[in-house]
């Protein structure tokens, strides 16, 4: 399973989100867990966004750009053997305006290490924040 198990492992536990966490997705080019993260520290940031990037680089990745991010989507629908369930390269822009949407606040990063792609969506219900969902995906 390329380690992802351990990746994931990681960065779940980073976000203190490690107890609880169940995979979503288990295959063995793609594995996604969902949890609840529990960190306070996330309080001491200015945005989700930059939140999600400082565990990522404080885990070893890499903050991608727009393209490298389209190359995730695509590395994610071959492993899941379609073609639209992420349909281009807002794929996580989609999920986030979704969310928004629904008064929820969200955002997500992308890193990479190597050839491994992880990315983390966070989002809470506006008014309450709290719980704070979480879901970490590694191609």
């Amino acid at each position: 399973m390329n380690n992802f198990n351990m990746i994931i492992g990681r960065i779940v536990r980073s976000i203190e989100a490690f107890k609880g966490s169940k995979p979503v997705i288990n295959k063995d080019e793609v594995l996604a867990v969902r949890s609840i993260c529990k960190d306070k520290k996330i309080d001491e940031y200015p945005s989700i966004k930059e939140y999600l990037m400082d565990k990522l680089v404080e885990n070893d990745f890499e903050i991608v750009n727009d393209e490298e991010i389209l190359e995730m989507v695509i590395r994610i629908n071959e492993a899941l053997g379609t073609s639209d369930t992420y349909t281009d390269e807002f794929a996580f822009d989609g999920v986030k305006s979704t969310f928004e949407a629904m008064g929820c606040v969200c955002d997500y990063a992308v890193g990479k290490k190597g050839s491994t792609y992880v990315g983390i969506s966070m989002w809470f219900e506006k008014e309450l924040k709290e719980p704070k969902f979480v879901e970490v995906i590694c191609v």
